[in-house]
């Protein structure tokens, strides 16, 4: 059975924001990959944290295994057309797609300069791929399900991904998905995080209900894909293949269906 997994990183140094326990090399991330039968994945920058270099760097090195995804932090520039600029300039690095981080780079999923990124990626063809575990302390923010919905109305063209699927607020953002045909739910880190909890139910329905609007991913290096695999199979015992192969990387592959990263061969 093949693997699109939606969500890794790595950092050139294999350090991960300050966690020795973790390895985040490429190295290792490709043994993973091998390991858990992965044949394509998106490699994501964290604005502040996974370097955008390495990110296109790796991705040109190996370009039939990864989709590179950018990180953008809209909060740390100074106007609107300066968040706007920055989404095209990352479109022409060859980017597929731009992460966004609110809780990270602490700014609410609901500022001016989020929704302009946003609103960008579409004028540009790249995917958003949406951290929708929006809480931290010493900023209040509306319940993801609604920050999400506001979004999506607002930047009706932009393709989402929404990672990690707002945790115990899935079932609420799931009749928001299937209102947006742009919108799409990850379940990554969200899969193992509650594990054992009645969200469990949760995925199952989903996955047994909604599997072309769903994908699953390791979020690398804090999981492995085989680990993720081994999870995913116990929640999905019994659905049919169809629906587990939308899951695990036939919606991945239509979301990305007209990336090519751009290498030295294939630019001339």
């Amino acid at each position: 059975m093949q693997f699109f997994d939606s969500l890794t990183h790595v950092t050139r140094d294999g350090s991960w924001c300050g966690e020795k326990r973790y390895d985040a090399s490429l190295g290792k991330l490709l043994t993973d990959m091998d390991e858990g039968g992965v044949h394509r994945a998106c490699l994501v920058a964290i604005a502040d944290y996974v370097d955008n270099e390495v990110i296109i760097e790796s991705a040109r090195a190996y370009p039939d295994r990864f989709v590179p995804i950018a990180g953008l932090n809209p909060r740390s520039l100074p106007t609107l057309r300066r968040v706007e600029a920055a989404v095209a300039e990352l479109a022409t690095q060859g980017f597929a797609g731009i992460k966004l981080h609110p809780r990270l780079n602490d700014y609410d999923p609901l500022d001016p300069k989020c929704i302009a990124a946003i609103d960008a990626a579409a004028e540009h063809g790249l995917v958003i791929l949406l951290d929708t575990l929006f809480r931290r302390r010493g900023l209040a923010t509306t319940n993801a399900p609604d920050s999400i919905d506001y979004i999506a109305n607002a930047c009706p063209d932009t393709r989402i991904l929404l990672l990690h699927a707002a945790g115990p607020s899935m079932l609420d953002l799931f009749e928001i998905v299937r209102a947006n045909p742009k919108l799409m739910l990850d379940f990554s880190f969200t899969i193992m995080r509650y594990a054992g909890s009645r969200l469990d139910e949760d995925m199952r329905y989903l996955f047994a209900t909604t599997d072309q609007l769903i994908t699953i991913g390791s979020d690398f290096p804090e999981y492995s894909p085989r680990t993720i695999l081994e999870r995913f199979k116990r929640l999905s015992e019994g659905i049919e293949s169809h629906r587990i192969e939308n899951i695990m990387y036939r919606n991945l592959e239509r979301l990305f269906a007209d990336y090519k990263v751009k290498t030295p061969a294939n630019e001339a």
